[in-house]
């Protein structure tokens, strides 16, 4: 799933990819060829991102469907 993430209502950052590996979901975040155009620089903030990303996903899959599991 491809979506655009909003932060403090002053700040998208969009293409961020929520990718579900071989483990645990991730989020991948928008690149270039020379690398990644933005990115958290901690793992906390990575975190709360990923969390919150799920949970919404979960949450708008479940208005429009039955099934709410990722």
């Amino acid at each position: 799933m491809t979506g655009a993430i909003v932060l403090n209502h002053a700040v998208i950052i969009k293409n961020i990819k929520l990718i579900r590996g071989t483990h645990r979901l991730f989020l991948k975040f928008p690149e270039t060829a020379d690398g990644r155009v933005v990115y958290p620089l901690s793992t906390d903030l990575y975190q709360y991102l990923l969390q919150q990303t799920i949970e919404y996903y979960n949450h708008y899959k479940s208005e429009y469907t039955n099934d709410s599991d990722f």
